[in-house]
């Protein structure tokens, strides 16, 4: 059974789809991983949460304190604490990801593509790659390129739909070495973002070759339905944001044809 709190954490509509692609996991671990989202959840959310960046700094550190100092001081602290240990998470990798998300707090400009792949190295891809090694610790030394790619593709995805959102609080994710204009509108730019995200998924598909790993990218497949409904919609992208992100029924279809034929 999962905690009140935990249960609490995953209601947003996002977490909707990550609860259907866990509950494909293994059983043994599936309690870790909804911990390990639901505590991502919590950061994900600060920027949206808190009227000012120093109050979302000061809640990074309460988890930082949380995850080196060991301090369970809520029913998800005590239960990350208990899944890091049980599955040997290395706790640089939290606080690395616990780090990157203070960028969300601010409006400073994503300098280029390899800050926005740094960027989702610390966080998708580090959600990626955790699970992994729940899974299967040895065999997730080999899945990081998987980690790699399908984080930076799946970030993407996010920042696409979330470009509105951003757009109103001054943010700007595209990378400037691919935003070609002052707007992020510019239709270009916004096709060359789709097109760096499908090359990293696509990369993610060439490198994904163990099967017993795969329930572990279950949850970020939904990037590739994401970043071809932007690539189909061409100019017309940012007038028709809203209707990039699948619908529950689509999703749940895409992940049950994935899960059976093991292919992303």
């Amino acid at each position: 059974m999962l905690d009140a709190d935990i249960k609490h954490q995953l209601s947003s509509h996002i977490a909707k789809f990550d609860h259907l692609a866990i509950s494909l996991m293994p059983q043994n671990i599936q309690k870790s991983i909804y911990v390990l989202y639901s505590f991502f959840a919590e950061l994900d959310g600060l920027a949206s949460q808190v009227s000012e960046p120093m109050l979302g700094e000061i809640r990074c550190q309460w988890w930082r304190d949380v995850i080196t100092e060991k301090q369970a001081q809520s029913p998800l602290a005590e239960s990350l604490l208990t899944a890091i240990d049980q599955n040997n998470w290395p706790e640089k990798a939290l606080l690395d990801l616990i780090d990157a998300k203070i960028f969300d707090l601010y409006a400073d400009p994503m300098d280029n593509k390899a800050s926005f792949e740094a960027y989702a190295g610390h966080t998708y891809s580090t959600l990626l790659q955790l699970t992994a090694t729940a899974i299967d610790p040895l065999a997730a030394k080999q899945f990081a390129n998987v980690s790699g790619h399908l984080g930076v593709a799946f970030t993407v995805a996010k920042s696409l739909t979330y470009l509105k959102v951003h757009q109103s609080r001054g943010q700007i994710f595209i990378p400037s070495d691919i935003l070609k204009s002052i707007e992020v509108s510019d239709p270009k730019s916004l096709r060359s973002f789709v097109q760096f995200g499908l090359d990293h998924y696509q990369q993610a598909k060439q490198h994904l070759d163990n099967k017993k790993l795969f329930p572990a990218v279950l949850p970020l497949i939904r990037a590739k339905l994401i970043l071809t409904n932007a690539q189909n919609l061409g100019d017309d992208v940012y007038k028709k944001l809203e209707t990039i992100s699948p619908s529950q029924l689509s999703f749940q279809w895409q992940l049950i044809k994935t899960n059976i034929f093991k292919k992303i």
